[in-house]
């Protein structure tokens, strides 16, 4: 991925630190996400060569699948990245987990969530987004 250096305010500076979701959390993937961007580019960790699909009840995500779901009028996206979720710079297992992780309730604590009802994909080639609760076998 190209990168640049860019001069920026102490105000913006200050909405993509409050942004982050960890102190590991890169700028980049917090101001992605503040944007409504794609965080799939900001895996630059990974090699670009193909990764791992993640599976699961009867469904099957090829590495690069785009994810996202709101919750509290609040938009959390991130990608399916060698075989695992990667959302907003953090790796989780299953759609539960991640939902569970990124997720807080109108008081602002951590819930517990059916991923599976909350969660939209997008496969790679694709530009339409799909439920994952309609996607897999029941």
């Amino acid at each position: 991925m190209d990168r640049r250096t860019i001069e920026i305010d102490f105000d913006i500076h200050k909405l993509i630190e409050g942004e982050k979701k960890s102190f590991s959390e890169s700028d980049n993937v917090a101001l992605r996400r503040l944007l409504k961007l794609s965080v799939l580019a900001a895996a630059a960790s990974l090699p670009a060569t193909k990764g791992r699909e993640w599976r699961d009840e009867g469904v099957t995500f090829p590495h690069g699948t785009e994810v996202r779901m709101t919750y509290n009028k609040r938009l959390h996206i991130g990608a399916i990245e060698d075989g695992q979720w990667l959302v907003e710079g953090v790796r989780y297992s299953s759609p539960s987990a991640a939902a569970g992780g990124v997720a807080l309730t109108k008081k602002g604590e951590k819930t517990n969530l059916d991923g599976w009802k909350y969660w939209e994909a997008k496969l790679p080639g694709s530009i339409k987004w799909k439920p994952i609760n309609k996607m897999r076998w029941v």
